[in-house]
Order: C-alpha cells, then structure tokens, then sequence
C-alpha cells in the first residue's frame, strides 16, 4: 500500500467523520468517544495556538469554574477517553461511562468549523442539524423557524440511525 499524505486538518476531519458516521449508525459507544476525542484534542491544540474560541468545552468553559467545579468537570471530561487509551495504571478498571459527552464532544468539534473557512468535514451538515444548530439567520419567530425546527424533532424522535438515513437520502436528492 501506497503510503499517505495528510495534514493535522485531513486527519481530524477523517476522524471526526468517522465518530460522526460511527455515533449515528452504531452502538459501539467506546469507538464513537475514542475517535471524537482524539480529533478534539487535535483541534483543541490546533485552537490554542491561533487563539480560536472553540472547541470551548475543555478550554474557556473549564478555566471559567470555580478551583474545585474544575477539578471535577476536567475528571468527567478526560476520564473516558483516557481509560479507553491506557491501561497502565488501572488494568482492572472499570467506568461508568455516560456517552452524551461523546455528542457534546462532536458538537463543539464541529463549532471550530463553523465560519466556513477551513474545509469541514464531510459529514458536519448532520451532525449540525441534530444538534439544532440549523440556518441560526432564520428569525426565531418565522414560520420557516418554526417548521425546520419541527422537521428536526420528527427526524430525532426515530432515533440517530433513522435520521442518517433521512438525511443522508435527503443530501443525494440534492442537486
């Protein structure tokens, strides 16, 4: 196999595409959390030396609490990913893991896309939509508002693997 060229942003999208694809069409929550972190992570490093302001989570949000609301939440935030990557401290470990953050993670992954100016990931448009975060230039108090809104809830209320579907067969009708 040829060997592969590919910049810091090729591989965080490649990653986050794939948590995205994984956190819509799968159960394996451990897989969909590994890879949202790492790209995190990437983008999160990347981020701090522009001086961006997302991803936020793990940044602002965490230096924003109090001493020890900070301990606690940096816990919550980095304990999963880091008992899936090692186990050189705890072979025998075990954790409750809530995979909510996994989406948290992916979303405000994605925020750090949202001007447009860097290539985003294939599937950001999905993950976007889930997340409510459609055409926020669409006036609250509008009829479109309201009825993109409602079309998101429908989708949702059938579960993550029905809404890939939908809008994925939405996205090849497209011109």
């Amino acid at each position: 196999m040829a060997h592969i060229r590919l910049t810091k942003f090729d591989a965080i999208r490649a990653q986050l595409d794939a948590a995205i694809e994984l956190f819509f069409t799968s159960d394996n929550a451990v897989a969909t959390h590994t890879l949202a972190a790492a790209a995190y992570n990437a983008l999160k490093d990347i981020a701090k030396r522009e001086g961006a302001e997302h991803p936020f989570i793990k940044t602002e949000y965490l230096e924003s609490l109090p001493p020890e609301e900070r301990e606690r939440t940096h816990k919550l935030l980095h304990e999963p990913e880091n008992f899936f990557k090692h186990a050189d401290r705890d072979p025998n470990g075990e954790i409750l893991f809530n995979p909510e953050l996994t989406e948290l993670l992916l979303i405000d992954a994605c925020a750090y896309f949202r001007s447009g100016e860097i290539e985003r990931p294939k599937h950001y448009g999905a993950l976007i939509v889930w997340a409510g975060k459609t055409k926020e230039s669409i006036p609250e108090d509008s009829g479109l508002r309201v009825m993109v809104d409602t079309l998101r809830e429908v989708l949702k209320a059938n579960g993550k693997r029905e809404f890939w579907g939908m809008f994925n067969q939405y996205l090849s009708l497209r011109p």
